[in-house]
């Protein structure tokens, strides 16, 4: 009769360790998941944001010169207030 009370107090520790165990790998590997689709979006973000900055003109309020979006300041006036101008799509 005692050893039948340790047999069962063995099986439902091991029991609860696997459960335990399986709970742990399933958090590594979801987690892992969730990092992985995180650093998706952010590549394609910075492809979005490098193709958006490409085609984005800005205008200066002061001299009226239309430059890129990368340069911080106006080349002609030094001026670092900045209006975006979105291109304009052709018409067909």
């Amino acid at each position: 009769m005692a050893s039948s009370i340790a047999v069962e107090i063995i099986l439902i520790f091991s029991t609860m360790f696997i459960a335990v165990t399986i709970a742990a790998l399933w958090f590594a590997f979801s987690a892992s998941k969730l990092k992985h689709k995180k650093e998706l979006q952010e590549k394609r973000m910075s492809i979005i944001d490098k193709h958006f900055n490409d085609m984005l003109r800005i205008e200066c309020p002061y001299c009226r010169t239309v430059y890129s979006a990368n340069s911080d300041e106006c080349p002609n006036c030094r001026a670092n207030t900045k209006k975006i101008l979105f291109p304009e799509i052709p018409k067909t």
